[in-house]
């Protein structure tokens, strides 16, 4: 099969500094002066990312990341809800701040999965990518079968080890496992931030309001949730911090849900959020997800979070 993907050019200033390409179709599009890239799926883009990420600014060339959007997982196993730890809006924001020229974005579909490895390394150079950075294990092309000694032989190339912090390998998957388990804390330390998720608020129950706590819903889409339980957070509405406790739930005690809900009460701020997008960063988690005989365990137990979390509080300053 020749190659045949369309590259569509579309430029979108963040920061007077990223330009994100969106790449479809027919057409290669050749970047002005030589590139060097950061090839992944940087899901998470964790510290081990950030690492490709710094290492492809360091050779002189104009730098890029280049991923892809659906991520593959989502479209291979055909599950258009995959959860990821950055769907592709948060993933463009946080790469955007890291100083980086270009984000190539290739659109993954059924021309792509077939492409084979001489066939996107010929796309690359189309593009004027004649320097890459990738991890070890990077695997490209048709069944995978492209590797980084296909790499090293056509481009400057540079491995990046694997990335190890305090004795553990640090990979999406592994943090997937400590969010499973809601280890949002060394999570914290292996993505290099918090872990947050973004959303617009929409309607609930109103239980949380009626008992004294009211909460804001938030609809999470596809971004992978921590387990079910209280945490400490914070939350970001129009630039403004705000601490928080958020429950990530079923409702075991009234209004059960089969999907789960994320909802989070802001200390301080009692005002109409709906439709309102809004970022919730998670630092702790508190306890478990409970079921209570009534109405007022709940509150009691409610208000033994809500002092809990402003002693956690404590430790952090919001204008930082």
């Amino acid at each position: 099969m020749s190659l045949n993907i369309n590259l569509l050019l579309f430029l979108k200033k963040q920061g007077d500094i990223l330009k994100t390409i969106y790449i479809k179709n027919h057409d290669i599009v050749r970047l002005p002066k030589p590139v060097c890239a950061a090839i992944g799926n940087f899901d998470g883009v964790h510290l081990g990312h950030q690492k490709l990420i710094e290492e492809c600014k360091r050779h002189g060339y104009k730098s890029a990341v280049l991923t892809f959007y659906p991520h593959p997982s989502v479209f291979l196993k055909k599950i258009p809800n995959y959860p990821l730890v950055t769907p592709i809006e948060h993933k463009i924001d946080i790469i955007g701040r890291m100083g980086i020229d270009y984000l190539i974005i290739v659109e993954f579909n059924d021309e792509v999965k077939d492409i084979t490895k001489d066939e996107f390394m010929q796309m690359m150079k189309q593009m004027n990518i004649v320097s890459c950075v990738c991890g070890y294990d990077f695997t490209f092309g048709k069944k995978a079968l492209g590797n980084i000694r296909d790499l090293d032989k056509h481009f400057e190339f540079y491995e990046i080890k694997k990335y190890v912090f305090d004795d553990v390998r640090v990979s999406t998957t592994y943090i997937r496992e400590l969010l499973q388990v809601g280890d949002v804390k060394m999570a914290a330390k292996l993505l290099g931030r918090n872990y947050s998720i973004r959303g617009e608020v929409i309607h609930g129950s109103a239980l949380g309001r009626i008992i004294g706590f009211p909460t804001a819903n938030v609809e999470y889409s596809n971004y992978f949730l921590p387990a079910n339980g209280v945490y400490f957070v914070t939350v970001n509405i129009d630039n403004n911090l705000y601490f928080g406790m958020c429950n990530i739930v079923n409702n075991p005690t009234f209004n059960y849900s089969h999907n789960k809900r994320v909802e989070v009460n802001i200390f301080g701020l009692n005002v109409d959020l709906y439709g309102k997008k809004i970022e919730v960063s998670f630092y702790d988690k508190i306890r478990e997800e409970k079921q209570f005989k009534n109405k007022e365990e709940l509150i009691e137990q409610l208000n033994k979070d809500k002092t809990y979390c402003y002693e956690l509080s404590k430790n952090i300053n919001l204008t930082k």
